[in-house]
């Protein structure tokens, strides 16, 4: 199994990275919680602030006006803050108005609600909430992940059969649930995947595929939502291009749903392929 794999394209890399954020653990559920017109507080019982240990720190109390250009300061200031979302929640508390944020790290998306009801985030990576004076509230936020659990998360490297490769193992099938790649034995109800003498890339024996173009991250729902007629057998023919920046839902021979992205390095057209199956729920 090729398990440290350099993917060519700038692309492929972003598609990839997709993959790697989907194999994150689900942060835990964040409380806050807004008492006798007091400023909003992290729960005594939910996740600490030291943003080195958990996902959610506090990043101050700013005039409404401000938070914005707050929130922009910080995603320009550092890189991994693009893979945060912001949660902005303004107060008027005896006539002034104020609006607290917290920084959550984590690329998953979040589902966020206030007093049972599910807050929609309008722009991306950033919540706002608007608190009602004089009313005690709760403020939920959890992972939309939460639940799925990676069955595997491995890279499987597949190639065409041809001279070149004589003596170096037969890479033209690859089974998911396991991630073995070489010398699989019997392919005909072995592999999920199968690269033919072109190099096209294709899902067999009862295995699908459905590309992903949300621009949320990729999840178990996610891709189990996805309409019966999107799914297909073919991933790619001959693409001296690779797979660029193609996200794929995956439906394994044995039924897992996961997603996976890769490159095709030329001339040979080797596939590699970083991928996530998720548990189903017989899975131990």
């Amino acid at each position: 199994m090729a398990l440290a794999t350099t993917l060519a394209a700038t692309g492929c890399s972003q598609a990839n990275k997709v993959v790697s954020e989907v194999a994150q653990s689900p942060i835990t559920p964040i409380v806050l919680k807004i008492v006798h017109d007091q400023l909003v507080q992290l729960a005594a019982d939910s996740a600490p602030v030291n943003p080195t240990v958990a996902a959610v720190a506090t990043l101050g109390v700013f005039a409404v006006d401000a938070a914005s250009s707050q929130v922009a300061a910080e995603q320009k200031k550092n890189k991994a803050a693009a893979d945060a979302t912001y949660l902005l929640i303004t107060q008027t508390i005896g006539g002034k108005t104020e609006t607290s944020i917290f920084k959550i790290t984590t690329s998953h998306k979040l589902l966020v609600a206030m007093n049972g009801t599910f807050v929609e985030s309008i722009e991306p990576k950033k919540v706002t909430i608007t608190a009602q004076p004089g009313t005690d509230s709760t403020i939920v936020v959890t992972d939309a992940q939460a639940g799925q659990v990676p069955y595997i998360n491995a890279t499987v490297h597949l190639r065409r059969r041809s001279a070149i490769h004589l003596g170096s193992g037969d890479y033209t099938h690859a089974d998911l649930d396991t991630g073995r790649d070489k010398d699989l034995p019997a392919p005909d109800k072995n592999a999920d995947l199968q690269v033919g003498d072109t190099a096209d890339l294709k899902a067999v024996n009862g295995a699908e595929a459905s590309r992903w173009t949300s621009s949320d991250a990729p999840s178990q729902a996610g891709c189990q939502s996805l309409p019966e007629g999107s799914w297909t057998t073919v991933l790619y023919t001959v693409n001296p291009g690779g797979l660029g920046n193609d996200v794929w839902c995956v439906r394994s021979k044995q039924g897992r749903y996961g997603v996976l992205a890769g490159a095709a390095a030329s001339p040979n057209y080797d596939w590699n392929i970083g991928y996530v199956l998720w548990k189903k729920p017989d899975d131990r």
